[in-house]
């Protein structure tokens, strides 16, 4: 029983540490995308006792996707600043009361999409193109699995919102909720 405890103790250590290496390797802000990828896979190996220790497997990983990964990086913000725009906008218009909360669920949408690209690409998927592609339809056939990375979503930025400073750490249980809810390929 006591073993049982400190190995899960050991995960949750292990997923707090890998969300503060992707907060780390995402303070120049386009690459939070490569560096939640290496979160993903570094939590996906641990999960499967699988690799070496955590801080050398991550900064390997962010390395090898970093290229690819600031592009689609770009993408997100450019999205993010679209829908700001986008919101205000709408406030202005007719209508309002419903097209908010459209793009509110669009919005929610493109995170599931853009969490579960970066699954793909860690636990299999290189190339970050087909990876979105692949996101999308699974995001789209997979409704239950698309909801709950959607609760875990919710549930960082709520976590966040009441106590600003669990952004250093947030990124590790999202990605091990992105990897837990993407299933094997």
């Amino acid at each position: 029983m006591r073993t049982q405890w400190r190995t899960g103790l050991g995960d949750f250590s292990d997923c707090l540490l890998a969300g503060l290496l992707v907060a780390l390797a995402s303070v120049p802000v386009v690459t939070a995308a490569p560096a939640f990828v290496a979160g993903c896979r570094v939590l996906d190996r641990t999960r499967r006792d699988v690799g070496g220790p955590l801080w050398t497997t991550f900064w390997a990983d962010f390395r090898e996707v970093a290229r690819g990964g600031v592009l689609f990086g770009l993408g997100c913000l450019a999205a993010v600043v679209l829908f700001a725009v986008d919101l205000e906008v709408v406030a202005s218009m007719p209508g309002s009361s419903v097209l908010r909360p459209a793009l509110w669920v669009l919005a929610v949408a493109g995170v599931v999409v853009a969490v579960r690209t970066c699954e793909l690409v860690a636990t299999g998927n290189p190339v970050w193109r087909q990876a979105f592609v692949t996101a999308a339809r699974e995001t789209a056939a997979d409704p239950k699995n698309a909801l709950l990375l959607a609760v875990a979503a919710g549930i960082a930025v709520l976590l966040v919102w009441m106590l600003p400073i669990l952004a250093l750490v947030v990124a590790g249980p999202l990605a091990l909720a992105a990897v837990a809810t993407g299933g094997r390929r």
